[in-house]
């Protein structure tokens, strides 16, 4: 198809200018008409979405598939003045509401169900409250899960954080005594982020072989949703009291499971938490969220039999931590040092609600 005067439409900055982001959906056919300022396509890179509208009026072609990496800033499609001779062009056509009655979906869910054309409302969901998930569409439309869209961005993340890193893991155990805190998980992020600012080999991001220390300490904590794994960022976690850290997980969770995050909840992350606990894990080996330098896996909390000061045996709680770290920017004395003080933050005055 020969084209004249073409304007590229760049995929949108969603996280950062080069990593790769994914085309969602396309509300534009190849060849069709469109407006200026009229929605084109919705992206989205890591949990990211963004919507793409177009620059100027004309016709759009070349557009990258559905589902295919773009690096971000990269041209999707382009828009031309006119098509070649013997074109014809599509009419411009306004998209239609969904119809029918109301699921229980995530937005993931929706795009995956128009794109396969399979019906929501037939579909039981498998998540939380009969919330329909990806796999249940694909699981509908006979469509094994694989590495697609999305999915294959992260995946690439995690063996890019894999392949960058000289990663290595140390354990240790937290003893709680009798009584944990009670908001165990709010705990451990404030613990973490006041024993990271005397640690700021720890705390900060790397540019190929240069680290770079941070100035505040911003917690990033995992997320499990639908769509994968998520870790918006806690800005100056340290700061915060263990209400204040609770209150932050539980709507960061809540809007991360909803898909209601923005760029802005993703940016700034100088460490990451992630908890594993709720599962029953008791130890793991968490993968280094790039272009950190570090993070925390949290075990399950296990009651267990134990000796007090007088050696009588009694109830206690205990719990694994995991750090991992990269051990071409942190050596192995440190990141233990680091684990010790956890342990006596952990333990100490700063495990109390405040």
């Amino acid at each position: 198809m020969s084209t004249h005067a073409a304007t590229d439409v760049a995929m949108p900055i969603v996280t950062e200018a080069g990593e790769d982001a994914v085309i969602t959906a396309w509300f534009v056919d190849e060849g069709q008409a469109c407006q200026p300022d009229q929605l084109i396509a919705e992206v989205q890179a890591e949990k990211v979405a963004a919507e793409v509208f177009a620059p100027i009026g004309g016709y759009v072609v070349n557009r990258v598939a559905i589902g295919d990496p773009v690096a971000q800033a990269s041209p999707i499609c382009q828009i031309v003045e006119s098509l070649g001779s013997g074109a014809e062009p599509a009419p411009t056509t306004a998209i239609a509401p969904e119809q029918g009655p109301a699921v229980k979906a995530s937005p993931a869910a929706k795009r995956l169900g128009r794109e396969l054309g399979v019906d929501l409302a037939a579909i039981a969901g498998s998540g939380p409250g009969g919330r329909i998930t990806e796999d249940d569409v694909r699981g509908q439309a006979g469509t094994a899960t694989g590495f697609q869209g999305l999915r294959a961005v992260i995946a690439r993340n995690m063996r890019q954080s894999h392949a960058e890193t000289a990663p290595v893991t140390l354990f240790t155990t937290v003893d709680f005594g009798p009584e944990p805190p009670t908001n165990i998980s709010a705990a451990i992020v404030k613990a973490t982020a006041v024993v990271l600012a005397d640690h700021p080999e720890l705390n900060g991001s790397r540019t190929g072989d240069d680290f770079s220390p941070a100035a505040a300490v911003n917690v990033a904590v995992a997320v499990q949703t639908d769509d994968g794994l998520v870790a918006p960022v806690i800005a100056n976690a340290d700061a915060l009291t263990i209400s204040q850290l609770a209150d932050s997980i539980k709507e960061l969770a809540q809007r991360a499971r909803t898909k209601a995050l923005t760029t802005a909840d993703y940016q700034g992350g100088t460490f990451t938490v992630t908890n594993l606990g709720s599962l029953g894990v008791e130890g793991f080996t968490p993968i280094i969220n790039l272009p950190q330098v570090a993070i925390l896996g949290v075990g399950a909390m296990r009651k267990v039999p134990a000796f007090d000061a007088t050696e009588a045996v009694v109830a206690s709680h205990q719990m694994v931590l995991s750090l991992t770290f990269d051990h071409a920017f942190v050596d192995g004395a440190p990141a233990a040092r680091f684990l010790k003080e956890l342990v006596l933050a952990l333990t100490g005055p700063l495990s109390t609600p405040g």
